[in-house]
């Protein structure tokens, strides 16, 4: 059977998808999960951070796809489930392209496949999570400062802004179709200011109206940019999402999607994190129709337990890259990776781990870099800088062609600088925009270039050989 369309998995999920309750779907994804692990005999090595046994990750592979094909993907809106069988989930990972092209003009890019320690550079997709930056110039000047980077070829924007002309920002109002369409003008005016017109952007806006009213060819969101869209954890979507695929295949405009599952959760612990994490995966693949057009995916994420997501440390390290590795063994399309970090921009500690974070998903097989590194946990506005971006993208362009026992050996080393700085909060909170760089002349302030020059002396020391 060949796989669905769009539209007929609208259908499964708004009409003919067989009626749930959202706890029955959950404690299955944990009943079945917990099984899988056994059988599969999974098992998390704290000591490791980038695993190195193909067969594990192959193995965590086919027990993602056992559980999507057992749980199918909940839509929480019509509370019914979007099943798939087998037949239909090998014939849209068949029809998956390879290589997807981003940007226009002299900032056009091809994005093709790594592979697991490939020596080609990634795709660097940079910006802010959750910037919360103000309302118009100083927005300007952040996104322009990151496009000024050689380096970076695309900006990830989003959820981008807290207010709408001054206001308070909630989801679905008017005000965010305002406030998606003066983002997309402002990113615009940012990569005209950085002399780089067309460089890809990825809109990141919380709900459907936003990121469609960003859509313009003239002043937002081009065919050659994109729509973020996520799974929601564990294995569920819902209807602006759902949305969101729906006008972006009309509009014709690339669509990055992202999802993993949470450690401690429905998922269990990290080995099942894995699992669902794969599952998950595969559910963007089906539901967001990556055998469809443009697109790209950043998946297969763990994140640690507690209040900040974060990923640059056991057992979200160890399950990451387990499932990076799955999925660039089995799955023919590109797929990226977020770095979610504890501490915050401008600081020594969030610098090695993003260090640590490229090295692994570097060997891991990860063939993007999205979002810049900043961390979600947003503890004051303004967080966010062009210097992490920067950092990641020289590292990015430095760190390739090391083997996942050679990373794994460096990432120990680098994890220890900051491992007992982490608390249940994150880090440090970091310094904002405006302290790290110089609004007149959109320059990194000395004290925190010295920051940067000293951890990229210590990564040379380690046997790192910048090219840039």
């Amino acid at each position: 059977m060949s796989a669905p369309n769009f539209w007929e998995v609208l259908n499964r999920g708004i009409n003919t998808g067989v009626p749930t309750i959202v706890k029955d779907f959950d404690m299955k994804i944990f009943t079945e999960t917990s099984r899988l692990v056994k059988e599969y005999d999974i098992k998390y090595d704290p000591s490791v951070y980038v695993p190195d046994v193909d067969s594990l990750a192959d193995d965590v592979w086919k027990a993602g796809l056992e559980l999507f094909l057992s749980t199918g993907m909940y839509c929480m809106d019509s509370r019914r489930v979007i099943k798939f069988d087998d037949s239909e989930v090998k014939s849209a990972l068949s029809q998956v392209d390879d290589k997807v092209e981003i940007g226009a003009g002299k900032e056009k890019r091809l994005a093709t496949r790594r592979g697991i320690a490939g020596d080609k550079p990634p795709v660097i997709v940079g910006g802010v999570i959750e910037s919360d930056i103000s309302e118009g110039e100083n927005f300007i000047k952040l996104y322009q400062s990151i496009a000024q980077e050689p380096l970076i070829d695309g900006l990830y924007v989003g959820p981008p802004v807290h207010t709408s002309e001054g206001h308070m920002l909630r989801k679905g109002t008017p005000l965010e179709v305002h406030s998606g369409y003066r983002m997309a003008v402002w990113v615009r005016e940012a990569l005209r200011r950085a002399g780089r017109p067309g460089l890809h952007f990825v809109s990141a806006c919380p709900s459907a109206i936003g990121d469609i009213a960003a859509c313009s060819p003239e002043h937002g969101v081009r065919q050659t940019d994109g729509i973020m869209v996520s799974v929601i954890a564990e294995l569920k979507t819902d209807y602006e999402a759902l949305g969101k695929v729906a006008y972006a295949l009309d509009y014709g405009c690339i669509r990055g999607t992202h999802g993993g599952a949470v450690i401690g959760g429905w998922a269990g612990g990290p080995e099942g994190a894995t699992i669902v994490s794969i599952a998950d995966f595969l559910g963007a693949v089906m539901v967001y129709q990556h055998n469809v057009g443009p697109v790209y995916g950043d998946h297969g994420l763990t994140r640690n337990p507690g209040t900040v997501p974060t990923s640059s440390f056991n057992p979200g390290m160890w399950g990451t890259e387990l499932t990076g590795q799955a999925i660039a063994r089995n799955y023919r399309g590109l797929n990226g990776r977020f770095f979610l970090t504890a501490a915050g921009p401008g600081t020594e500690m969030q610098l090695w781990e993003i260090a640590a974070l490229t090295i692994a998903g570097l060997a891991s097989g990860r063939d993007m870099f999205c979002g810049g590194g900043i961390r979600r946990y947003k503890v004051r506005p303004m967080l966010g800088s062009a210097l992490e971006n920067k950092f990641h993208a020289e590292l990015g362009h430095s760190a390739t062609g090391i083997k996942r026992g050679d990373a794994n050996e460096l990432v120990k080393q680098i994890v220890e600088k900051y491992r007992d700085r982490i608390t249940k909060d994150g880090g440090p909170w970091g310094h904002t925009f405006n302290e790290i760089y110089d609004l007149d002349t959109l320059e990194p302030r000395p004290k925190y270039v010295e920051i940067y020059s000293r951890v990229k002396s210590e990564l040379v020391d380690m046997g790192i050989e910048f090219k840039y």
